[in-house]
């Protein structure tokens, strides 16, 4: 009788936080947020300059 009171109250609260959950993030995702946003990644990429340059040393082919 304990392990399906447990699992009851496990079950319930496991329901009260997934409901939770999916209206907390649904106030989250509207479209009104997306709408405003000013960043324009095409411009932010074209005008982008004097980036610095990674080096990589390949020793895969070195032998000894």
């Amino acid at each position: 009788m304990r392990k399906i009171t447990l699992f009851g109250l496990g079950f319930a609260a496991g329901a009260v936080i997934g409901i939770g959950t999916w209206i907390g993030v649904g106030t989250f995702t509207t479209t009104d947020a997306l709408a405003g946003s000013t960043v324009d990644p095409l411009a932010m990429m074209a005008g982008a300059k004097a980036l610095p340059t990674s080096q990589y040393d390949d020793y895969s082919v070195v032998f000894n």
